[in-house]
């Protein structure tokens, strides 16, 4: 799970996502120990070679929304999409 960095042990989490220097934010789900975002991204990828290794990753941070000073870092991830193309047992969407 996320860590908690709101009051009354919740966040106001938001996720922000990024490939290269393209970036797409999620709303904020207030008040939320464990968000879900109904929310599409699209990012334009080339053609998946390792040469582009910075365009084949997508990052992925979740943040909490704090009401004085800086946001908070809940936690993040990197995903290579390199990996995902090439597993052929999964569904991608």
């Amino acid at each position: 799970g996320l860590r908690i960095k709101g009051k009354n042990g919740t966040n106001d989490a938001y996720a922000i996502m990024q490939v290269a220097k393209d970036k797409f934010s999620t709303s904020v789900a207030e008040k939320s120990v464990a968000p879900v975002w109904k929310e599409e991204a699209a990012f334009d990828l080339p053609l998946f070679h390792p040469s582009n290794a910075e365009r084949c990753t997508l990052q992925v941070c979740v943040m909490h929304r704090a009401l004085v000073g800086p946001d908070k870092m809940l936690g993040q991830a990197t995903i290579n999409l390199l990996e995902l193309q090439d597993d052929k047992s999964r569904n991608k969407t």
